[in-house]
């Protein structure tokens, strides 16, 4: 099984940490002017800060680890993410974030997590590093992989196999709810092989995407989910799998806290942590 949690042979990857360290020094040196410029006029600051952002975000997916290496350096058990490589790839968008300024803020995971998978990533994957290595299969063909989980690869002869070795290994199971056939296979071997009580499940942000899913999801799951969209996305599940809906916290940790209790797991953050936090600088 060892050799199913490797990165598939033939996948290559673009990451260049010379490009990265390039791409961090203009991000830097954009983000000093956009800021020196946003105390003549606030306004002035908005494109070259957002630019400095875009600039170090990718020169971060240049510098960063890939899954096989993050095992190697990480003895704990994983806590494996399972989402669609279609929406992860809408995402990943540029304008992307601004898109669902106008949902309701129940749609928000955390109060100082906004409601764009981009941000929900860094989020999710911050805190559950804390728990174990966060791994989730990349993307066949990509030459940089989004941030938030570490990536392995695997062909698509390999992948389910993959999947059901980490089913067996991992600590905790993330899955982010969508309507592609891979995610239906995921969620029925969920349902047939993990303890409910280590599965965090993820809603979509839309009304109409939580309706899609519950159509097909409601075949698989125990316990249906409500026809109604629910009072919040990050859904835990008891033994008999009756999901119930996590309340929204402060910070990501508060909103996680009844999640992480029954599974044995106290996460604790620093003052300073929930200063950047609070601020939106972490993510």
């Amino acid at each position: 099984m060892r050799s199913q949690l490797l990165p598939s042979m033939d996948h290559v990857s673009s990451r260049s940490p010379t490009k990265a360290k390039a791409l961090r020094l203009a991000g830097a040196i954009i983000l000093i002017v956009g800021l020196v410029a946003g105390f003549l006029n606030p306004l002035l600051a908005i494109v070259p800060c957002y630019i400095a952002y875009l600039l170090l975000r990718r020169g971060k997916k240049h510098a960063v680890q890939i899954g096989d290496s993050v095992l190697k350096d990480d003895g704990r058990p994983p806590v494996l993410y399972l989402r669609s490589f279609k929406d992860e790839e809408h995402d990943s968008s540029v304008f992307h974030r601004f898109k669902n300024l106008a949902s309701s803020d129940k749609t928000w995971l955390a109060e100082t997590v906004p409601n764009n998978g981009v941000q929900e990533q860094d989020a999710l994957g911050y805190v559950f590093r804390k728990i174990g290595p966060y791994i989730a299969l990349g993307k066949p063909g990509e030459e940089l992989a989004e941030l938030g989980s570490s990536k392995l690869y695997a062909s698509n002869d390999e992948w389910q196999n993959t999947i059901r070795a980490f089913f067996e290994k991992s600590r905790l199971v993330v899955f982010r709810a969508g309507v592609t056939e891979s995610l239906k296979w995921e969620l029925a071997e969920i349902v047939r092989t993990l303890n409910p009580r280590k599965v965090l499940m993820v809603l979509p942000i839309k009304e109409g995407d939580y309706r899609s899913f519950i159509q097909w999801a409601n075949s698989i799951m125990p316990k249906r989910f409500p026809q109604d969209y629910p009072s919040s996305r990050l859904v835990k599940f008891d033994n008999g799998w009756k999901p119930s809906y996590l309340p929204q916290g402060r910070t990501l940790i508060g909103s996680l806290a009844p999640f992480c209790t029954q599974n044995g797991i106290i996460l604790k953050e620093t003052y300073w942590e929930k200063i950047l936090e609070h601020n939106g600088l972490r993510w």
